[in-house]
Parts: structure tokens; C-alpha cells; sequence
């Protein structure tokens, strides 16, 4: 063990002492991975909990051959940190580096990336033998010292490379792979990344962070839209990829598909019109069981003599579906083809049509719109981690760690534990108060309300001497309670539904020379957004935070539908917590947590929601929740001016 780390449960950890909270979570990580197990860490930002998964799972694979650690994360941001963190375990070591390959997407690396061929323009002629040589180079650049993976793509431009190849290459040989959750709980990404990766699921750590968002990651991936539009699409795509097809037997086979697929798209145009009439006055929506739309696809199947039933021509018609390949419109955005769409619906339903873990929406806005719906993440995620070789899930929002652990499947697995830790400093450096005075609670809202939550906004935009942001549950309650003027010496920032990466990621600049500026800003986003979940607001760059109401997700087929299947699965108790109540407060504490990033940061937070003290509410919070009291807008203003006052 090196001289100069003085931890005394691992030789990997990146700094020189531990913080309070960080070391039981190191220790309890290091024990769960020694039995191959799996640790759910309730980690509040700032106290260290990506150099403490690190270290566990570094620790774990010291011990270990063959084996490698992928660390999952939705965020670039959080691809730095990680990077930036195995950089600071290597100075620490008095032997090899650690080798770490940050990935993202393909389509992210490459130049003029054909979806269809999987060709890219990033090479542009390199003769053989150097370009072999100038691939060797740059593996070992990437493997000697950790890089992200924005460097590795300008390093590979510069030598005209192509950066996916080049650590595709590399992670062979790295033991952190860092990359997103799709690696490995997409099946078809997973089934043909890990191959190419060097690394068997048996081999893999997994550390997911920010694991609150990985059941509706798996949820999403599984998401998928069937609309008469599409299927005009799809219909053209065939129409096109078979002017080019060469042999008789070929021909025939396409006609047969063809044919399936008319009749098909008849079929469901005349059930769109059934479940239009099953729609209640008042609602945009009904539920449709999906053996109904798979009986929809079965009886359109056409009899040939390839196929000895409607299940195994809906297989072949799915797969040949797949086949297709058109040229696109280089002005469209999305480059999936409406054939693939149809494709993976029909998988998705031949897999899980029979189970009552996926529910299909029928939706009347304008020609119609079918979607279907994963209920129960765990299909995809128990199996993954059984088979792996351990994990770490953590969060700053990962309460109650139990519950993720039942609704990913992980509770029933061997030695799983979780824990919830306490920050050091949030106490004292990040105050709570609660306003007893309001709601977003629909039966209590009216003017009178609005006015009172404006009036404790303008205490915190008035007391608070630099930035300050505002989340509400929705774009129309912001745009409610925010307008453009009238806030004391700010200017106002109000996230929009349509902003994309160009937007979010001038965010931070934008406000750093504002408050180089002496500048204050109000800005202003929705829970569960761009502003409340995709920033680091490093650098105290945030004074407060005021979170207006609850965000309780409206009543849909779907979360009546998810409330149903969590009530059958683990209790009627369970159901309204699991479904709805929790992840409600959740995405409130994830907004709370946007100021505090170090432990040197400072920020008063203001919940403008009565509900929060209710007992069914408040078990939700975490255990050290203990707010200050405001029963008006003046003992607001005072509570902040206080803290405020004292440096």
C-alpha cells in the first residue's frame, strides 16, 4: 500500500482523508462487492460518493482477474468528474495507472456517421500501415493517462482518426469503461457492445450513478409510438427498398410483406377508430391490453409456405422490417426509420405481450397515437445485475434506497444492503424552510395563493445576494408564479420546454458573468427539467433555491396503470408511495440539492408547499429533514436576511 494514501480500507481512494458519510460508504461498498453484492447508497451531493464507488469497485477488481468496472452516468458532466477522479487515484499510486475509456454514443464521435452501414468519414484515406501505427499511438496515449472522451475525439481529428475505433480499441484493455446506462440495459446495444468490448456481463461492476433515474431510463428504452403517419412512412420506406431488389425469390418474399403490411395498416386504422369511441367525455385516452394489438398483427399476416403459424410470420415480418435501409433526407432529425419503429414494437410485443408489466395508451390528439409502456423496470434490470459481478446504485435522491432496490428486482438477489447517509455540512450550510401559508394543491389553488407564494419569492430574491432559482411542477404554474419584471434588481431566466444542449450548456457561463457583472438573476425551470437536473452549478453560483408545490404526476392511464401493478406487486401502501408520492418528493430534494456541490458551498432553500410537513409527505424526506417554520413571507425574509448575515 502506498505511503502517501493513508486510508486504511483501500490503496484507490483519490484524496488524502475521508469525509464523515463517505467513509461508511466505503466500507460498506468494499463488503458488498467482496461477496459479489450489491450497495444502494442514499448520498447527498458533496459528500464524495464517486471517489468512494471508485474505490470500493477498484478494491473489488485488485482482487479479481478479468474483470472490469463500468460506471454508468446520463450526464456528461458527471463523465468529467469521474475522468478527473481515476486522474487524482493515479497520483496516489506507487504502482500502475488505472485505465479508464470514456464513451459516449457513436453518432456523438464520428463524422458523417451512415446509420445503415455503420461507415464513417472520420479515416479520410489514411494508407494502411500508418493509419495501423497512428491507431497504436493513440491507444496507449488514451490508456496512460485517463482522457474524456471530448479530448479523445479532438486528439483522433487532429491524426484523422476515427475516435469510436480508436476506444473501442483501448477499453479492451482499460478497467473503468465510462459510458451510459444504455450499454447495459439497452438489450440490443448491450448484446452487441460487450462483445466488441472484450467483457463478459459475469466480469462487469457495475456502479450506476445518479440511480435514481434508471428505473425510467429502462422504462424509456422500452417506450415506443405507433401513429398512422408512421405507418405511411414505413409503408413508403418498403415501397423504395424494393425498387432494388435483384433476385425472383427476393421479390416474392417482399410482396408477402408488403401485402401483411397493408393489411395491417387497414386493420389498425379501423381499431383506431373503436378506441376513439371508448374514450370518456372529458379525456384524451384509454387503455388498449396488448394481446389485442397483437392479435391486430397476427391476423394480418398473410399464409405462405415459410411459416407454420401467425407467431413465426410475425417474427420473420418484424426481422425483415429490420432489413430495410433507405437514404434519408439529410434535413431530418431523427434517423430512425418508421420500419424499425414497427419492428420494435412487434418484438416488444411477442416478448411481453402476454404480461401484465406493459401497458399500451391509446391517444385521440390528432390522427391518433398508440404508445406502449414498460411498468416494471425489473424485467431488464434483475437479470443484469444478478449476472453481474456486483454493484454500486447511488444518488443524492436515491430514498428510500428499499425502494429502488424492490422496484429495480434487486431486493430478492444475495447480499444486498443500503444505506443512507448523512452530509456534514448540510445542516449548517444549507438551511430549510417550509411555508405553511401555501399550496399547489389543486383544490386550494385561486388567487389568493398565487399572491402568497409571490410574496415568499420576493423575500428570497430580495434578501438573497446573489443567484437564486425557482422549480415548479409544471411550465403553465411557472409561468404562473414567474413573470419577466418585477423582481428586486433581476433579471430573469425562465427555462423553455424546447431549449436543447446549445442553451443548457451556456446556462453556467452566462451566470458567471453575471455575477462578475454584480448582475443577480432569477432563473426560473420546472422539476425534473433541463435547470433542476442536467447543470452542476459549481462555485456557489447559486444563493437559494425555492421549490414551488409538489409535482404529484397528474392522473393518466399510465400512472393509474403503474399505481395498480406497484399495488399487486408489493402492497396497496406501496402502490401510491412507489408510484406517485415518492418520486414526487424526490424531484423536489433533487432540486434542493442543485446549490450545495463542495463542502464550502452555502444556500438557503424555501419549500413553498404546506404539504411537506404532512406525515404521509414528510416520511418521504430524508431522515435528517428538519425544517424552519414559516407561517408568511416576513419570517421568510428574515430567516434568509440571518443566515445571510453570518459568513
Amino acid at each position: 500500500m502506498p505511503e502517501q494514501n493513508n486510508i486504511e480500507q483501500t490503496s484507490f481512494f483519490a484524496h488524502e482523508t475521508l469525509r464523515e458519510g463517505q467513509k461508511e460508504m466505503l466500507q460498506d461498498s468494499i463488503n458488498a462487492l467482496k461477496n459479489n453484492g450489491h450497495h444502494l447508497a442514499a448520498a447527498p451531493t458533496g459528500i464524495g460518493k464517486t471517489a468512494a464507488a471508485l474505490a470500493a469497485g477498484l478494491e473489488a477488481l485488485s482482487n479479481s482477474t478479468n474483470k472490469k468496472i463500468f460506471f454508468l452516468t446520463g450526464r456528461q458532466s458527471q463523465h468529467k468528474i469521474v475522468v478527473e477522479t481515476i486522474k487524482d487515484i493515479n497520483s496516489t499510486l506507487d504502482f500502475q495507472n488505472i485505465k479508464c475509456v470514456d464513451l459516449i454514443g457513436r453518432q456523438s464521435m464520428c463524422v458523417e456517421l451512415d446509420l445503415f452501414s455503420g461507415k464513417c468519414n472520420c479515416e479520410q484515406g489514411l494508407p494502411g500501415g500508418i493509419k495501423q501505427i497512428a491507431y497504436e499511438d493513440l491507444k496507449e496515449m488514451i490508456l496512460d493517462n485517463p482522457l474524456h472522451v471530448d479530448e479523445v475525439i479532438k486528439k483522433s481529428r487532429e491524426r484523422f482518426l476515427c475516435p469510436w475505433k480508436a476506444l473501442r480499441n483501448s477499453a479492451k484493455d482499460a478497467e473503468i469503461i465510462v459510458c451510459d446506462y444504455n450499454h447495459l440495459f439497452i438489450d440490443v446495444i448491450r448484446e452487441n457492445s460487450l462483445p466488441g468490448l472484450g467483457v463478459a456481463l459475469e466480469d462487469i461492476i457495475i456502479i450506476v450513478d445518479e440511480a435514481h433515474n434508471l428505473p425510467n431510463r429502462i422504462r424509456k428504452g422500452l417506450e415506443r409510438r405507433l401513429t398512422k403517419r408512421i405507418l405511411r412512412g414505413g409503408r413508403y420506406e418498403i415501397e423504395e427498398y424494393m425498387g432494388d431488389i435483384q433476385t425472383k425469390r427476393e421479390e416474392e418474399n417482399w410482396k408477402w410483406l408488403m401485402k401483411s403490411f397493408k393489411k395491417f395498416e387497414k386493420h389498425i386504422s379501423d381499431y383506431f377508430n373503436k378506441w376513439n369511441m371508448k374514450i370518456d367525455n372529458n379525456k384524451n385516452e384509454t387503455r388498449i391490453y396488448s394481446n389485442e394489438l397483437l392479435n391486430v398483427f397476427l391476423e394480418s399476416m398473410i399464409p405462405n409456405e415459410f411459416n407454420n403459424s401467425a407467431e413465426s410470420a410475425l417474427s420473420r415480418f418484424s426481422a425483415m422490417l429490420k432489413e430495410v435501409t433507405v437514404e434519408l433526407d439529410e434535413s431530418a432529425n431523427d434517423k430512425e426509420l418508421d420500419c424499425w419503429r414497427i419492428s420494435a414494437l412487434v418484438d416488444i410485443l411477442l416478448k411481453f405481450g402476454n404480461k401484465k408489466e406493459l401497458v399500451l395508451v391509446f391517444n385521440n390528439e390528432r390522427d391518433g397515437r398508440l404508445s406502449c409502456h414498460l411498468l416494471d423496470p425489473s424485467i431488464i434490470s434483475k437479470p443484469i445485475f444478478s449476472e453481474s459481478s456486483g454493484s454500486i446504485l447511488m444518488s443524492g435522491t436515491l430514498y428510500p434506497p428499499k425502494m429502488y432496490s424492490d422496484i429495480l428486482g434487486l431486493t430478492n438477489l444475495k447480499n444486498v444492503t443500503h444505506n443512507e447517509y448523512i452530509s456534514p455540512f448540510e445542516n449548517h450550510n444549507k438551511p430549510i424552510s417550509i411555508a405553511t401559508n401555501v399550496t399547489t394543491r389543486y383544490k386550494q389553488r385561486g388567487p389568493e395563493n398565487t399572491r402568497k407564494i409571490c410574496e415568499h419569492i420576493y423575500s428570497v430574491a430580495k434578501e438573497a445576494p446573489g443567484h437564486i432559482a425557482i422549480f415548479a411542477p409544471s411550465y403553465k404554474l411557472l409561468d404562473e408564479f414567474i413573470d419577466s419584471e418585477g423582481w428586486p434588481n433581476r433579471l430573469v431566466i425562465k427555462e423553455k420546454s424546447e431549449w436543447g444542449k446549445s442553451e443548457i450548456d451556456q446556462i453556467i457561463p452566462d451566470l458567471e458573468k453575471y455575477r462578475k457583472n454584480k448582475q443577480k438573476i432569477l432563473l426560473a425551470g420546472v422539476f425534473g427539467g433541463k435547470l433542476s437536473e442536467g447543470i452542476d452549478y459549481n462555485n456557489n453560483i447559486l444563493d437559494a433555491v425555492v421549490c414551488i408545490g409538489i409535482p404529484v404526476a397528474p392522473p393518466s392511464v399510465f400512472s393509474d396503470a403503474l399505481k395498480e401493478f406497484l399495488e399487486t406487486k408489493f402492497g396497496r401502501n406501496k402502490g401510491w408511495l412507489y408510484g406517485s408520492l415518492q418520486p414526487a418528493i424526490n424531484s423536489v430534494i433533487q432540486a434542493m440539492g442543485r446549490p450545495i456541490r463542495s463542502s464550502t458551498d452555502r444556500a438557503f432553500i424555501t419549500l413553498l408547499d404546506s404539504r411537506h410537513l404532512d406525515q404521509n409527505y414528510r416520511k418521504c424526506h430524508p431522515t435528517n429533514f428538519s425544517p424552519l417554520i414559516c407561517n408568511d413571507s416576513e419570517t421568510t425574509r428574515r430567516y434568509i436576511a440571518r443566515f445571510f448575515s453570518k459568513k
